[in-house]
């Protein structure tokens, strides 16, 4: 098992840090906890062999992500955590329209969430998003079809306006 620390100090490889915040990001999004979200980020660089030969570390360390994060939800209890104190009170028209887009995410189903975050939030290619999912690009594209009209659904039913582009 390699430390982050060791990256720094021999540089063997790609350094692995570069690509964390994109793993944080994959992972705040999937399991809607700050904390976890970071020792996800934390286990994957820490289970990195030390020096990683892959070809595309991102992808890699995504991967290893999606795994870490699908172990932690088998293990958890069922319970819907709601963040109240990490919400800023406003009521300006982009605060209720991330509470739409919020609110619109959580009617998806799961694997249409995790299509359009690998994509619009960790910025993910079709290519990309079928290596970390196992599918093949055009699945990708297919999937990511379904997932925008599931959310353009979902957002009409919501808010009675067009998704923005």
């Amino acid at each position: 098992m390699s430390l982050a620390i060791d990256w720094f100090g021999v540089r063997k490889g790609e350094d692995p840090m570069r690509y964390l915040d994109d793993v944080y990001r994959y992972a705040a999004v999937r399991l809607n906890q700050r904390e976890d979200a970071e020792d996800i980020a934390i286990e994957v660089v820490q289970a990195l062999p030390n020096p990683c030969s892959k070809s595309n570390l991102k992808v890699y360390m995504l991967g290893m992500a999606r795994r870490k994060i699908a172990d932690r939800l088998r293990k958890a209890r069922p319970e819907q955590v709601i963040r109240e104190s990490e919400l800023s009170h406003r009521f300006d028209q982009s605060f209720v329209e991330s509470q739409l887009v919020n609110q619109t995410f959580e009617r998806l189903s799961a694997e249409h969430r995790e299509a359009l975050t690998l994509k619009y939030i960790v910025g993910l290619s079709s290519i990309e998003m079928g290596k970390v999912l196992s599918k093949r690009p055009e699945a990708v594209d297919s999937l990511l079809q379904r997932a925008r009209e599931s959310f353009g659904k979902s957002w009409n039913d919501l808010s009675s306006d067009e998704v923005k582009q």
